[in-house]
């Protein structure tokens, strides 16, 4: 098991998905920010923007997120 856990690591280290944000962190911990910011807003590319544009607005947990995002990790689905 200790093998597994290992090679998945290492392979999220080597696709860059070690440092980044899931959809569904970002929903859990930017979810409610999202629709009182962003109400009507697509996903996306769209949301992160409003989400940004709003970021001093933000719980100080959603701006962790965003400031992460900030700094260049990406999003990525799992």
């Amino acid at each position: 098991m200790k093998r597994l856990f290992l090679a998945v690591g290492m392979m999220l280290a080597a696709t860059g998905l070690a440092q980044a944000v899931s959809i569904a962190e970002l929903a859990r911990v930017c979810g409610d920010d999202a629709k009182a910011q962003c109400a009507g807003v697509g996903y996306g590319d769209p949301m992160q923007k409003c989400l940004d544009t709003h970021y001093a607005e933000l719980s100080k947990d959603c701006q962790a997120i965003m400031d992460r995002l900030r700094g260049g990790e990406g999003v990525y689905l799992f």
